[in-house]
């Protein structure tokens, strides 16, 4: 997907009303097309078949199939389209079962409008975005499955990379970050993709969970 192209999103969700405020929503912004909708997850795979989209957002609980092991399917399927789950659920077991299935974001129903569309643009691009308010809990869970091969090799990350990789684990964007620190954006991008290097993953949630393991993520619930 070029940059000049706009995002183009398949909806998946049972509630019918939830779906046309979605859409309304997201294609009030110009830069993103909703391209196909499906109302429970055994019509995933046909809408994301004969839509194409770039990303796929798609609620949890739906009554035939539900959006795990949907997202499952259609990653199986469709390898580079990224999915997003927004879901009225924020029980750590929904969240944990969802990125295990290779969703890229999780959001509640409750997020603001630019959360959504920030969420589908970046999952679009490659990378994963957590709602806030999940991230540190999914922090917590992380700790209990810390391995014992600490002493593993690995290149040592700066403090400004140690600083940066805490704030991405608030589930904060490129953007608050460069305004937390005062640097530019560019600047985060460059230091983000050299975490990603240095910790060999290739997204925000597999940088939060190799740093957890490692014990180089401090942690203040």
């Amino acid at each position: 997907m070029s940059a000049s192209e706009p995002v183009r999103v398949v909806l998946i969700d049972d509630h019918d009303l939830l779906r046309r405020g979605i859409k309304t929503m997201l294609e009030s912004q110009g830069d993103i097309q909703v391209v196909g909708e499906a109302s429970d997850g055994s019509q995933a795979l046909q809408a994301v078949e004969t839509a194409e989209p770039d990303v796929v957002i798609i609620d949890v609980i739906m009554p035939t199939k539900d959006g795990i092991e949907a997202t499952r399917e259609i990653k199986n399927a469709f390898p580079n389209v990224g999915v997003v789950v927004l879901s009225g659920h924020d029980e750590q077991q929904f969240v944990f079962d969802a990125l295990k299935a290779g969703a890229s974001g999780y959001l509640l129903k409750t997020a603001e409008l630019d959360e959504v569309v920030q969420a589908v643009k970046a999952v679009a691009q490659g990378e994963a975005l957590l709602d806030p308010s999940l991230a540190s809990r999914m922090l917590t869970e992380f700790q209990t499955y810390q391995r014992a091969e600490l002493a593993e090799v690995f290149q040592p990350l700066t403090p400004r990379e140690r600083e940066i990789l805490q704030l991405m684990s608030q589930g904060l964007p490129n953007k608050t970050i460069a305004s937390r620190l005062s640097i530019s954006e560019r600047t985060v991008t460059t230091h983000v993709a050299n975490i990603y290097s240095k910790l060999h993953v290739n997204n925000r949630v597999s940088a939060i969970q190799e740093a957890m393991r490692r014990r180089i993520l401090d942690y203040n619930p």
